[in-house]
């Protein structure tokens, strides 16, 4: 065998094993796509981390999951950081939502009421409550109407011994009263002095009644005389 035909006895050699590692190559990298064909994406069903948020292109926050107190906290923000919603857990422990103006002002809330039951207040613009409404410590509904320094100047609620209760306020001091005992309507007017000086309504004998007072407080006159 001369010379060239050990070359060519080689060359086909080398041939048959780059035929054989090619073709090796080709079955895997087929099997791989088929594989990753049919295999649909693992999803995991639960995500733990101690804290979480979502940033814009620029890295502000704009959401943020976190731990705070002890208790879980979700909070929104405007690109320029200020707080827009929160829902966290109050100092009394229940729930808790406060909303906020594009500065991050309080405009309102919810939350829990100290003897238990729901709470909201609207404030103005300058953070004074101006309405608040919830549950009183006997599971009973009140609602407050407060002036612009957050002065109250309208209260709803109830009476001690049942029925409702209304009372118009100035300086602090309930001008007028209007209530709904058992017995049935009364109606009571003060001074600023928180004298009463009328009185109408119905007595503990079912019997009406109108009196009139001077500016301390001492009766006038009553309709019948004998009360």
């Amino acid at each position: 065998m001369n010379q060239l035909e050990k070359r060519i006895i080689r060359l086909e050699n080398r041939l048959k094993t780059y035929r054989i590692i090619f073709g090796s190559a080709l079955t895997v990298f087929a099997a791989i796509m088929l594989m990753s064909h049919n295999n649909k994406p693992s999803v995991p069903e639960v995500i733990q981390a101690k804290a979480f948020e979502v940033v814009d292109n620029y890295g502000n926050v704009l959401l943020k999951l976190n731990k705070e107190d002890g208790n879980g906290c979700f909070t929104t923000y405007t690109n320029t950081g200020k707080k827009l919603v929160k829902l966290f857990t109050s100092t009394g422990g229940g729930g808790a939502i406060n909303s906020f103006d594009e500065n991050g002002e309080i405009n309102f809330k919810v939350t829990k009421t100290i003897g238990g039951g729901g709470y909201m207040a609207l404030f103005n613009s300058d953070r004074n409550e101006i309405v608040e409404f919830g549950a009183t410590n006997n599971n009973t509904g009140y609602f407050n109407l407060n002036d612009k320094d957050g002065k109250k100047i309208a209260w709803l609620t109830y009476t001690e011994n049942g029925g409702g209760y209304f009372a118009l306020l100035n300086d602090d001091i309930e001008t007028i009263r209007l209530s709904t005992p058992s017995e049935g309507g009364r109606v009571g007017i003060s001074n600023k002095r928180n004298n009463r000086v009328v009185y109408m309504g119905t007595q503990d004998d079912l019997d009406g009644n109108i009196t009139i007072s001077n500016a301390s407080g001492s009766k006038l006159g009553s309709i019948p005389a004998n009360y």
